[in-house]
């Protein structure tokens, strides 16, 4: 009995999967298709499997700044498109410093992102 059983119920249907599944907090709202964007362990990713959206937590642009993508700097890109971050990494000068990160997302398979500095107060009064 107990054979046939397990036989005829090998998947459960969606909705009894739905009970078992573990809640999930949402992060934001996919800017590309409106779905729920959620944590995993590597990334945040839309809900939706058929869109693609992800921001990888170990993204090349976070590392050669030594930097990560925590969850706060991921809510705050998905609901304003921009976080401020401080004490970013410059190779070039091997030095830190503080920028608006942009979410630039062209729809393709990687999302990308642009800085924008503030103006230093000395070079606004100077004009």
């Amino acid at each position: 009995m107990a054979k046939g059983l397990c036989v005829k119920y090998y998947r459960a249907d969606e909705n009894v999967q739905k009970l078992f599944a573990p809640q999930k907090e949402p992060v934001g709202i996919c800017p590309r298709c409106g779905e729920q964007v959620y944590e995993g362990k590597k990334n945040f990713y839309c809900g939706n499997r058929g869109c693609g959206f992800v921001l990888w937590k170990n993204d090349r642009f976070w590392l050669s700044r030594k930097k990560e993508l925590t969850k706060k700097m991921a809510v705050e890109l998905l609901k304003k498109g921009r976080v401020k971050v401080k004490g970013m990494y410059s190779e070039k000068k091997d030095s830190t410093y503080d920028a608006t990160v942009i979410l630039d997302d062209t729809g393709g398979k990687y999302v990308n992102f642009k800085l924008e500095f503030e103006r230093r107060k000395e070079q606004a009064h100077d004009r």
